[in-house]
């Protein structure tokens, strides 16, 4: 037994298959567990007399997001749709196209070590890449991808689905110094895909470049908000502020816009990022910010206003926004 022990800790083989699942982390395991719960079925069948556990597994499994489909249909139709948009998204903000000075290429995402679980995430959905530590000073990881075969399926997925023209430029310079490297001759599609409510982009380029804000004002009064900054990629935005119902202002300070949607607009971003969930820790601060526009809006609902609990539980909520902490929200 204690053998066994030492092997399970240590993911030997045989007992290694909890390893990836653990390297994801809570934010993405807690949506499986709550799956799990909604589902008595599953949990029944796990004790029942002939499906046992595997049953279980294999009906969860088949709400993961990473399926293999026919060999007729493209690289990008054997992952779920909605995990494809989202990657998409985020590496519009966090990913990097990297053509080295000795000729060699590789595809980045790069993240605090706190968040790294998401890049775990990312590997186990793809099925090939490494995670490791970038620079232990800045406490950051990365994901990368560097060998060919695998970097011909990233160019399966992005060719043509890349929203930002910062990522479309390097994109297609990197895909230029592929063909002459692998002496292929892959097109570059330079399409008109933008966003929508019902994909997965938006909730990628969120993680990403996006924040919940909760603001204290001198007056006590709330102010509650959900904010997208970039420099650049006006065009883009705009877009996004007529889908969002937000608002778009240029930042001289900062030399790019910031698209802020403010409280009586907010229904649209709650439903979309209930729907659509976003998988770094930014999910855990949507939750708490969340908690904050149900109170408020609960407030102006009933014409009543905040009681003095109500508003110290805010100002104690607001502090824990944006944090890179695991605190359990109470």
């Amino acid at each position: 037994m204690i053998l066994i022990g030492v092997m399970s800790k240590s993911a030997q083989f045989g007992l290694h298959t909890w390893l990836p699942d653990a390297m994801e982390g809570y934010i993405v395991a807690l949506p499986k567990f709550h799956y799990m719960l909604e589902q008595p079925h599953l949990i029944l069948k796990s004790t029942g007399s002939s499906p046992s556990e595997k049953s279980l597994i294999d009906e969860v499994n088949q709400q993961e997001t990473f399926s293999q489909k026919g060999s007729s249909e493209t690289l990008r139709e054997t992952f779920d749709s909605n995990f494809i948009y989202w990657l998409i998204g985020f590496t519009e903000g966090d990913g990097s196209f990297i053509s080295n000075s000795d000729g060699s290429l590789e595809f980045k995402i790069t993240q605090s070590s706190i968040d790294a679980q998401v890049l775990f995430f990312i590997k186990k959905q793809l099925g090939f890449g490494s995670v490791s530590v970038q620079d232990k000073i800045s406490k950051t990881h990365h994901y990368r991808v560097r060998d060919k075969n695998n970097l011909y399926k990233l160019i399966q997925i992005f060719n043509g689905f890349l929203c930002t023209s910062k990522k479309k430029k390097q994109f297609q310079l990197w895909l230029i110094h592929y063909n002459l490297r692998y002496n292929t001759n892959i097109s570059f599609i330079n399409n008109s895909f933008l966003p929508e409510l019902n994909n997965s982009w938006l909730s990628g380029f969120t993680d990403a470049e996006g924040c919940f804000t909760c603001s204290i004002l001198k007056s006590n009064q709330i102010q509650v908000r959900f904010i997208l900054s970039q420099q650049g990629e006006k065009e883009l935005l705009e877009f996004i502020e007529k889908l969002i119902n937000g608002r778009l202002s240029y930042l001289k300070s900062y030399n790019g816009y910031n698209l802020t949607v403010n409280l009586i607009y907010l229904k649209v971003v709650i439903n979309y990022f209930n729907k659509f969930k976003l998988k770094t820790k930014k999910h855990i601060s949507f939750l708490i910010w969340l908690k904050i526009y149900n109170l408020k809006t609960n407030s102006i609902k009933n014409k009543k206003k905040l009681t003095d609990e109500e508003f110290e539980k805010i100002k104690k909520w607001s502090k824990k926004i944006n944090l890179n902490s695991n605190e359990i929200i109470e």
